[in-house]
């Protein structure tokens, strides 16, 4: 059975998309073509996890034992996602906030 109006869609265009990321020399973008080279987990998170009065999800610092090191979450669905992959002997790496992605309007040719 085919889901209506979803037929004859075309998979979106991997030029429209930079990806950035950060690690200790600062900050990298590159397309998202060319982002499957990049080691995202030896980085940095892109960004911090603010705590306020008042906020309604729990964000905080996660042990991990993967990566030897605390990793940051937001939530504790994002902690949960944390511990399950830590316990997965296929994960060899692991970064809360790996990377930021912008739409590249003028240069993929987008309006």
């Amino acid at each position: 059975m085919e889901l209506a109006g979803l037929a004859d869609t075309t998979p979106p265009r991997l030029g429209g998309f930079d990806v950035g990321r950060r690690d200790a020399g600062g900050e990298y973008r590159r397309p998202l073509a060319e982002a499957a080279t990049v080691v995202f987990e030896a980085g940095l998170p892109v960004r911090g996890f603010p705590a306020y009065r008042g906020q309604r999800h729990f964000p905080g610092l996660y042990w991990s034992a993967t990566t030897g090191g605390h990793v940051g979450f937001e939530s504790w669905l994002e902690r949960d996602h944390a511990m399950l992959l830590d316990f997965a002997p296929e994960v060899t790496g692991l970064l809360s906030q790996p990377l930021w992605r912008d739409l590249v309007r003028f240069a993929s040719g987008l309006s």
